[in-house]
């Protein structure tokens, strides 16, 4: 009974990256039309992020993924500003890079913690 119970528990946590990738990028396109669902769904994805960082990263993928999200958050925060100004397209795109920045900080920050726990105790 508890194998079925663990394959679900996977699979929502495999699907969590996805569906906040995907969120991302919807509200990185509406958010300039719905302004009133923005918070909400920005809530969401800080907390798939945090879904993310806890359940879906596992201690052997720690190193490469605070390497690799690290190098996504510089790129992301230097670049949203030069694609920012891109005409008619430039917000959109600066809207979705801040909405992923949102998705993938909480989840870098609890893999990170969670490394340096890791080490303490080692």
């Amino acid at each position: 009974m508890a194998q079925p119970v663990k394959k679900l528990a996977n699979t929502v946590i495999a699907y969590s990256f996805t569906v906040g990738v995907v969120i991302a990028l919807v509200l990185g396109l509406v958010s300039g039309l719905v302004t009133q669902w923005v918070p909400a769904l920005t809530s969401l994805l800080i907390l798939a992020g945090v879904v993310v960082g806890f359940f879906n990263i596992t201690p052997a993928e720690t190193k490469d993924y605070v390497l690799f999200v690290t190098a996504v958050v510089i790129v992301i925060s230097l670049g949203g500003n030069t694609l920012g100004q891109v005409q008619y397209v430039g917000d959109y795109l600066s809207r979705i890079l801040t909405s992923i920045l949102a998705f993938i900080l909480p989840s870098v920050i609890i893999v990170a913690i969670k490394a340096i726990i890791n080490l303490a105790r080692n």
